[in-house]
């Protein structure tokens, strides 16, 4: 998905803090402020190269750019709506709050600037999203749970179910493959045609699938980790459920987020 902790969210309130200077003197601030902000993403990409190709950032026109070209394949701009995006930097609004933030938006909200982040996927698929002062003071002010909040889990959801077929398994035949969500556990349910298809496998065996497949997903987002776990969280996600299931007969697996090991730690 989408998302990024450094790419995103401390970019918009960078960005907007050069938005403070005022008069005459503002035009040559904002430049050098994104000239700083420039210098930021792509040490950033350097850094996390797993996650961002490239990233930049330049200030014109009152308005200040973030272009990010993702190299995860787990973050697909089409899956990111609107609401989960503003939901996610909200997050990390309300998780580096500054002193200065404040004065940052009300100076914003006085030049009417716009913050956009463009983000590029590695299937070619872009989108822009938009920040303005309003936003920011909204995002700041307001409890989380009234922050589009059923939109953006709705489409985080979205956006989990669209991954469905990779838990599809070798044996079968399968007769339908369904998600849902209860008590903290997003799961992925694999109804089969005869139990015999899954009668000679454990839990263990279950949870090792789920885990190959939930591993690979979220291998390499290194210290972008933490940041996506923690909105997951938020909307009250502990974790996945893998279910094989046919007539009255189930078996049925829990894979914890803190389960879910990075490439270097395994």
């Amino acid at each position: 998905m989408n998302i990024l902790r450094s790419a995103i969210a401390p970019a918009i309130l960078t960005a907007a803090m050069a938005f403070t200077a005022c008069g005459d003197k503002t035009t040559p601030v904002l430049i050098e402020q994104g000239e700083r902000l420039n210098t930021e993403l792509q040490t950033l990409a350097q850094e996390n190269p797993a996650v961002i190709a490239e990233a930049k950032a330049a200030y014109a026109d009152n308005r200040m750019t973030v272009d990010v070209k993702l190299a995860d394949s787990l973050f697909m701009v089409a899956q990111i709506s609107e609401p989960l995006f503003d939901y996610f930097t909200a997050c990390e609004v309300k998780d580096h709050l500054d002193k200065n933030l404040e004065v940052t938006v009300n100076a914003l909200s006085e030049k009417d600037g716009v913050v956009a982040v463009s983000l590029t996927d590695v299937y070619g698929d872009s989108k822009t999203f938009e920040v303005t002062a309003a936003q920011l003071r909204r995002m700041v002010k307001s409890p989380l749970n009234q922050l589009n909040y059923t939109e953006a889990r709705d489409g985080l959801f979205a956006a989990f179910e669209a991954a469905e077929e990779l838990f599809r398994p070798a044996e079968g035949p399968v007769k339908a493959i369904t998600t849902s969500f209860k008590g903290g556990f997003y799961a992925y349910n694999i109804e089969f045609e005869n139990a015999r298809a899954f009668s000679g496998l454990t839990t263990a065996n279950l949870k090792y699938r789920a885990l190959k497949v939930l591993e690979k997903r979220y291998a390499n987002l290194g210290s972008f980790r933490p940041v996506l776990f923690g909105m997951y969280k938020s909307f009250g996600i502990d974790g996945f459920h893998l279910v094989y299931s046919a007539g009255d007969k189930s078996l049925k697996t829990a894979v914890t987020l803190s389960n879910i090991k990075q490439a270097n730690e395994k």
